[in-house]
C-alpha cells in the first residue's frame, strides 16, 4: 500500500483557495482513490507508485482546469513494501505507541 500526502497550492487566487482545490478532490474521487482531507493537506492511499504519481499529476492538472495560472504541488510518497498498511492502520499504530508512553 503507497500513502501519499498531496499538498497544493494555487497561487495568485487570494488568500481562499477550496474552490480551486475543490477540483483537485473531484479528480481524486475520479480516480477512485481513498483519500482523507486535514487542515493543511490531502492524504490518499493508492496500491503502486505509478498510481501515486498519477493520481497527483490527475489532481494537479485539475485545478489548472478549473482556471489557477499557477499552482505549487508537493508530493510526498510512503512506499513500504514489506507489509501492507493503511491509512488506518498507521495512525492506529502511532496511537498504542502513544499509549505506551503515558
Amino acid at each position: 500500500m503507497v500513502v501519499v500526502e498531496l499538498n497544493i497550492v494555487p497561487l495568485g487566487e487570494g488568500v481562499s483557495v477550496s474552490k480551486r482545490l475543490a477540483y483537485a478532490i473531484k479528480a481524486l474521487e475520479k480516480k477512485g482513490v481513498k483519500y482523507t482531507l486535514t487542515p493543511m493537506c490531502t492524504v490518499f492511499e493508492v496500491e503502486t507508485v505509478r498510481e501515486a504519481f498519477e493520481t497527483a499529476l490527475a489532481a494537479h492538472e485539475a485545478v489548472f482546469e478549473s482556471g489557477a495560472k499557477r499552482v505549487i504541488t508537493t508530493v510526498k510518497v510512503d512506499d513500504r513494501r514489506d507489509i501492507k498498511r493503511s491509512m488506518e492502520e498507521k495512525i492506529r499504530s502511532l496511537e498504542k505507541a502513544v499509549e505506551t508512553i503515558r
